[in-house]
């Protein structure tokens, strides 16, 4: 039995594959044709990095399970899996809580100017703290976009800041049962001190937070993004930002990653961004190591149905 691991993913759950297929690994930054040279007599793909596009599953021949190293499927072309019969799981809950940390410490950040202060000591030798003033979370009003785990456990932290929370779904199932406020989209925009984004990439959330809702943020506003780089227009982002027309963005997810780096939204004032790295815990690597270590040995040894099939519409 032959397992592929697309991506650099914990010792914890490579040793539970070894324990009953032959495993290949191919670290970050998997190109395709390193996916392409290697899928055609794979049993199991654990999937972290990389895209497996119509092509890889052309190429494949007896391919039984997907298990995603995350929730995001953005990276997967759903219809050609789908086509082929092939499920895909993902790890759910693994790595809520490490994301949802990271949306409130990048809005602490941007809010409390924690790294222009830094810079401030480390890079400038100075001490102009007077042009640092910063706001606080109690009785800001936080808008959450994408009601789902994260979401739910982001609007959860900042509450107990003393925030005011809204929330914003494209699903109304989602926020049936929310116990703040569901908005529109503009409206959410218009009001929040604070946006934080954590919705999928599909087609009709590409570009979401666009030129023209940019510009409904107030000049204080600051926009947080932990979900997908897609999400927002850079371009539209960068102007927003050289402008002075919102007070700020953190950044951990990019269109195209790595990014370009001389891209001009990374010369931005006010702008905070960090390398993808929402989900990187020891905690939440190591959950989502095993969990998928644990659904392909499910399906592939066991001959059970995937826990949770996110192919099946």
């Amino acid at each position: 039995m032959k397992i592929l691991v697309l991506g650099n993913v914990r010792a914890e759950g490579l040793e539970l594959l070894e324990e009953f297929a032959d495993v290949k690994v191919l670290p970050e930054p998997v190109a395709q044709e390193e996916i392409l040279a290697c899928i055609s007599d794979v049993d199991g793909v654990l999937h972290k990095f990389g895209g497996i596009d119509a092509e890889v599953i052309a190429r494949q021949s007896k391919l039984r399970i997907i298990a995603r190293h995350g929730v995001g499927l953005d990276l997967l072309d759903m219809d050609s899996i789908r086509a082929a019969g092939i499920p895909v799981s993902t790890t759910q809950d693994t790595n809520s809580n490490a994301v949802a940390e990271a949306a409130v410490g990048l809005a602490l950040s941007l809010l409390r100017h924690i790294q222009r202060g830094n810079e401030m000591i480390t890079r400038d030798r100075s001490w102009a703290r007077e042009t640092l003033m910063g706001r606080e979370l109690r009785h800001s009003t936080v808008g959450i976009v994408g009601y789902g785990r994260i979401g739910r456990l982001v609007a959860k932290y900042f509450a107990a800041f003393g925030s005011k929370i809204l929330v914003n779904d494209s699903d109304p199932a989602a926020v049936a049962d929310s116990s703040y406020p569901a908005v529109s989209l503009d409206e959410l925009m218009s009001t929040a001190d604070v946006v934080s984004l954590h919705c999928p990439l599909v087609p009709s959330t590409r570009n979401l937070i666009d030129a023209e809702r940019l510009a409904l943020l107030r000049d204080h506003a600051i926009l947080i993004n932990t979900a997908r780089g897609g999400l927002i227009d850079q371009d539209a982002l960068a102007t927003a930002l050289w402008a002075g027309t919102i007070g700020g963005a953190a950044l951990d997810v990019f269109d195209v990653e790595p990014p370009d780096f001389d891209d001009p939204l990374f010369s931005c004032p006010n702008l905070t961004t960090t390398p993808h790295v929402a989900a990187m815990t020891i905690e939440a690597q190591i959950a989502m190591a095993i969990q998928t270590a644990t659904e392909l040995r499910r399906v592939l040894v066991d001959g059970e149905a995937p826990s949770n099939n996110v192919a099946v519409e």
